[in-house]
């Protein structure tokens, strides 16, 4: 079967236009200014152009994206390197304000109630000029610049290698003045073309202002926001259904048990089952368990290779065949008591062949599929079944309005909330994902049902459509900058939790976001898109940290399904997970390249990979063989371009990944991500990474850094694992640096690392481990100490003192009253004095204190710390026999851990004293008499952790818990 051509100039279709000219030329085109237009968005505008499965408006909106890109990140170029376009200036300036009027002309045109197909065909064929100015734009700062690298001798001899077509990397013209000209013919060119292309649109009338649309201004720390901040528990919707399906799961019956459950899509069985597979009762009951979610297109092969994975450790599997490894996982399974999960499976066919890599032991084993296939569902073997049923109008109304309005309930009449309840079981179908989206949605306008009717007028408008869904609608509402952001997530595999930190430095390294307004850090911007997207409920935090801030997030499954296949289409990063044999080649030239499978298989031709700015590897084989093909392919995409196009090198997890000394020619590389790689060098060529924004190396083995680190003017983020900086007189540590994570500093260099330091005054998160002698001089740190002392932006401080056999030694340090925007700090080493001195600062939300060796009880110290969340007194941290907690004291305290606190008998908590609390874990304080009766009768405690601790303590506090309170006990 033939594929159809993605190419709309090429159908027969009369309703297509002739083939734009720009389009016969735009593979000369220099693809450095993809790094202005990015976003795949100007083939988000062809393709679905092309194959007509979009409105008109999402094809419209997609160009206005890319209008406002341009417009952007050309306005970041011109004030970066004012210099450079001196000389046409006027030209470029002009330019710049009829982008604006393009972008102004777009937003006219999606508040339009019917969309003018004259003005939609028009528009996608003018985006070619938009790209091609953009273009023309950057190699013109492009060119300049490369000029200005090269010597007199270089420059000459690269010259009579273009003449003779041997270097074509260099631009074809060398002789600056005819690249002004050029330029400014390019300008003037594109301004005639704009106003004949202004005049052929018809008339737009003025954009509805809509002013109760209010994106949310992230205007205080996103650990302030509800959206992260309070604890939430999702309510068992279907109780009776989890119940029931929980005692068919645990019931003592032997033989195998196949349960299906059946729901629509969006219904929550996927999310219910997981909850009871996560139950301890569940776990205790089943030592060998997978849990596995079906992708779109899965083979027998990759379902089979997803539960061997987790149920056995072997290597090697990947190069077994299908009957093999069929085999392989019956016999492992057919000697354990085991429970297999498959999520999400809509293939009855892929049920049947494997089935029979499911063994019946007669042991108690079962099986869950979760479909929404009422084929697969019907599964003959599947003897037990449990449907969930759409929820009912009243029940539909009733989770509107927990996620509108949470306990506080709907401020609106009986009369309206009828209404409100009509409208979302027509809309909702009763299904909890578009319930969710609903209120996510209207939860951006102000609470005035006039304005909220304005969104269910477009609803009913939308649902005319024969292919309308709410989720669609949900995702158009989204802003502009907000649509890349959430179909990036996609790239990441269905249900794989994205650690938070990864996916902000990624957001940044591509362009995503835009300038802010109040002045806020790029760094801010990106936790308040996150926020919003998981206020839209279209995004979920699936692991917080200790002090309720997200840790990892994911796109809800469902909409994964959806919204992946939508941006593999429009060519936002393209998904290389089969061989070279299997795997079709992509439509269009590739963006982003996400790695699933070996690297080496990926078809490398120049057409679709001249334009690369993002390589992300997940290929996550067994830590045995040095991933050496990586190399290969850096090595040929940087030789293909000369400079290299790659913004983003994220090799996160990939077993020593071979990186090429010519790595440094990546010259616009933003992102470089090493962590877990377990490399132990790094090419010297580093230094000339010049643009650089992230090194994150943790978790590896490099222990030292080269000087020529410093000449990262633009470096932010640099993760580290105990490594040591190479420091100069002549080194500029750059200013703008937020993370300096994982530093270590030896007492002889410590003088000269904090002068150098002291560069850094924006700093928001540090660690830092020092090595002191026992004869050590304080005076050696006296610089460090007065820098971290004026770090008036610093939120996460990490100290470490250790001597040279790597054991906790004195840690000396300055108060810390400074510190005002302190809100997470770790200290391990002796303290020399008692902790009142070192003026905690009374923001701080999570403090570690490990090998303190304090000898006065510092709980009426830090009882008084308003904002206190987390504490965590570890090993040797305290001394004394008694700790006394005094009356109202730790008002925010949610988590307390006790470790090793090997002198400690009593422990006395008064009335008042941490009601929030709801984790209390005691670890190795074999010397702890008991618990006192006003900590166990605290309302919110549920969790009771006790490691290693006598017998005899752990049945006298079962006594006396609440039964509320949940012990673990662990030895």
């Amino acid at each position: 079967m033939n594929t159809p051509s993605l190419d709309p100039w090429s159908s027969s279709d009369s309703e297509f236009p002739s083939k734009p000219s720009f389009l016969v030329s735009i593979s000369k085109i220099n693809n450095r200014v993809i790094k202005y237009l990015d976003l795949g968005a100007v083939y988000l505008t062809l393709t679905w152009y092309a194959t007509k499965r979009h409105s008109e408006i999402e094809r419209k909106m997609a160009v206005e994206a890319v209008v406002s890109v341009v417009i952007q990140e050309l306005s970041e170029l011109l004030n970066e390197k004012s210099e450079i376009f001196e000389k046409v200036r006027d030209e470029v300036k002009k330019v710049m304000e009829e982008l604006g009027e393009i972008q102004s002309i777009l937003n006219n045109a999606e508040h339009q109630e019917q969309i003018n197909k004259v003005l939609t065909n028009s528009v996608v064929q003018f985006l070619g000029k938009v790209y091609s100015i953009g273009d023309a734009i950057e190699s013109f700062a492009l060119t300049k610049h490369s000029l200005e690298k090269m010597g007199f001798v270089k420059k000459h001899v690269f010259v009579v290698a273009n003449e003779f077509k041997l270097c074509r990397e260099v631009p074809d013209v060398m002789d600056w003045s005819e690249d002004v000209r050029r330029l400014k013919s390019k300008m003037k060119g594109f301004s005639k073309e704009f106003q004949g292309w202004k005049g052929g649109i018809p008339l737009l009338a003025p954009a509805r202002h809509q002013d109760s649309h209010t994106i949310r201004q992230h205007l205080q720390p996103w650990q302030e926001s509800d959206a992260y901040y309070t604890r939430k528990r999702e309510d068992t919707i279907f109780k009776k259904d989890v119940q029931k399906l929980l005692m068919q799961i645990t019931s003592n019956s032997k033989p195998l048990q196949i349960i299906s459950v059946f729901g629509e899509i969006g219904i929550g069985k996927s999310a219910h089952v997981k909850t009871i597979y996560n139950k301890q009762e569940v776990k205790n009951k089943f030592k060998c368990r997978a849990l596995v979610v079906v992708y779109t297109n899965w083979s027998v092969r990759h379902l089979i290779l997803g539960i061997l994975r987790q149920v056995n450790s072997v290597k090697g599997l990947e190069k077994l065949n299908d009957e093999v490894l069929i085999g392989r996982l019956h016999g492992f399974l057919k000697g354990h008591k085991y429970l297999i999960v498959i999520n999400d499976i809509t293939s009855l066919e892929l049920l049947e062949k494997v089935r029979g890599a499911l063994p019946d032991a007669y042991n108690g084993s079962r099986v869950v599929i979760t479909t929404p296939n009422i084929e697969a569902a019907s599964f003959a073997d599947a003897l037990c079944k449990y449907r969930f049923n759409p929820i009912d109008m009243e029940g539909g109304l009733a989770i509107f309005v927990k996620k509108v309005w949470g306990a506080k309930g709907s401020p609106f009449s009986d009369e309206i909330m009828e209404e409100l309840k009509n409208r979302i079981a027509e809309s909702c179908k009763g299904t909890l994902l578009r319930i969710s989206l609903l209120a996510g949605l209207l939860s951006t306008r102000k609470e005035v049902y006039e304005d909220w009717s304005s969104v269910f007028r477009q609803l009913d408008f939308a649902t005319k459509s024969p292919s309308f869904d709410i989720f669609a609608f949900c995702y158009d509402d989204l802003p502009l900058h907000l649509k890349p952001c959430f179909l990036y997530l996609a790239l990441f595999r269905k249900g794989y939790e994205i650690p938070v930190r990864r996916l902000f430095r990624l957001w940044l390294a591509e362009g995503f976001v835009k300038p802010s307004e109040e002045g806020l850090i790029p760094e801010d911007m990106v936790e308040g898109y996150l926020e919003e997207l998981v206020n839209r409920n279209m995004v979920e935090i699936t692991k917080k940290r200790s002090d309720e801030s997200p840790k990892k997030c994911r796109m809800i499954a469902a909409l994964h399904d959806v919204f992946l296949p939508r941006a593999v289409e429009i060519g936002l990063f393209h998904l290389h997970q089969k061989s070279d044999a299997a795997e079709e080649p992509p439509r269009i030239r590739v963006r982003r390249l996400v790695e699933y499978t070996n690297i080496k298989d990926y078809l490398t031709s120049k057409a679709f990979n001249q334009n690369l700015q993002s390589y992300i590897s997940f290929n996550g084989r067994k830590k045995d063989m040095p991933a050496k093909e990586v190399g290969i392919f850096l090595q040929k995409t940087i030789g293909a371009r000369g400079f290299g196009l790659l913004k983003v090198l994220d090799l996160e997890g990939v077993y020593q990944p071979k990186l090429p000394e010519n790595l440094g020619n990546l010259f616009h590389l933003r992102y470089l991500g090493l962590r877990w790689t377990f490399l132990d060098t790094l090419p010297t060529s580093l230094g000339g990474l010049l643009y650089l924004e992230t090194l994150d190396i943790k978790h590896t083995h490099i222990t030292t850094l080269p000087s020529s680190i410093w000449k990262m003017k633009h470096l932010r983020h640099l993760c580290l694992n105990g490594s040591r900086l190479d420091i100069s007189a002549k080194s500029r540590a750059p200013s703008q640096l937020q993370t300096l994570w994982g530093l270590f500093v030896d007492e002889k260099d410590a003088r000269k690392i904090g002068l150098t330091l002291s560069k850094m005054t924006n700093l928001r998160k540090l660690d830092l481990t020092r090595r002191s002698s026992s004869t050590s001089n304080s005076s050696s740190y006296e610089e460090i100490d007065l820098w971290i002392q004026s770090l008036s932006s610093l939120q996460s401080l990490r100290l470490r003192s250790k001597d040279k056999m790597g054991r906790p030694s004195e840690l000396i340090v300055k108060p810390f009253s400074s510190l005002k925007n302190l809100s997470q700090l770790y200290l391990l080493g002796h303290l020399h004095k008692s902790l009142d001195w070192y003026q905690i600062p009374a923001g701080v939300k999570v403090l570690t204190l490990s090998v303190s060796q304090l000898e006065d009880d510092p709980m009426p110290t830090l009882s008084q710390l308003s904002s206190l969340m987390v504490l965590r007194l570890l090993a040797d941290s305290y001394v004394g026999e008694e700790m006394h907690c005094p009356e109202k004291g730790f008002p925010a305290l949610r988590v307390l851990k006790l470790w090793k606190l090997e002198n400690l008998k009593l422990f006395t908590v008064h009335e008042g004293t941490m009601q929030k609390l709801h984790t209390l874990e005691i670890r190795c304080c074999e010397n702890l008499e008991d618990l006192p009766v006003t900590l166990l009768q605290i309302k919110g405690l549920d969790n009771l952790v006790l490691t290693d601790m006598p017998e005899l303590f752990v049945s006298a506090i079962k006594k006396k818990k609440e039964k509320h309170t949940k012990i673990v006990e662990n030895k």
